[in-house]
């Protein structure tokens, strides 16, 4: 046997080998996840509509501040993505339709302000008890998104 053979595969081919599998288990991830979603629009859309109509009506008789603090609520209720995204879109949906709260947007920082909002609301969870808890700082999110119209 030739001293080559004795050395076996070379790095660049163990470096193929791997980058290989790893393809092949993104493709699978994101295979799942299309079948997933796929299996599940129609639930999903419904859990969806559903949401937007009980922030319509809770909107008629509160208003932004209100519908934030349901939002949150909500979000603590949760104990997974999908959960915590019916109460991301109840509070966006909520905030859209609900009167006007005169100090919702005060220290709300301009569109834009990546930094600044991440602080903002960062302090806003802390001030509303929920320092550290990153599911307040996504349902949040759509404080920005409505004082930007201002």
């Amino acid at each position: 046997m030739s001293a080559e053979a004795k050395r076996g595969m070379p790095w660049w081919g163990i470096l193929l080998i791997c980058f290989g599998a790893f393809v092949l288990v993104c493709a699978a991830g994101v295979g799942a996840v299309i079948w997933w979603v796929s299996s599940n629009k129609d639930r999903l859309a419904a859990d969806g509509k559903k949401a937007m109509e009980e922030a319509q009506a809770f909107a008629a008789e509160h208003d932004q501040n209100e519908c934030v603090d349901e939002g949150l609520r909500r979000a603590d209720l949760c104990d997974g993505l999908m959960c915590e995204t019916m109460a991301r879109l109840f509070t966006k949906s909520c905030l859209t339709s609900a009167s006007k709260s005169a100090t919702l947007c005060d220290d709300v920082p301009k569109h834009g302000e990546i930094m600044a909002t991440a602080e903002w609301l960062t302090a806003e969870c802390k001030r509303r008890g929920r320092d550290g808890n990153q599911r307040c700082t996504r349902v949040l999110q759509s404080v920005p998104e409505t004082c930007s119209g201002r």
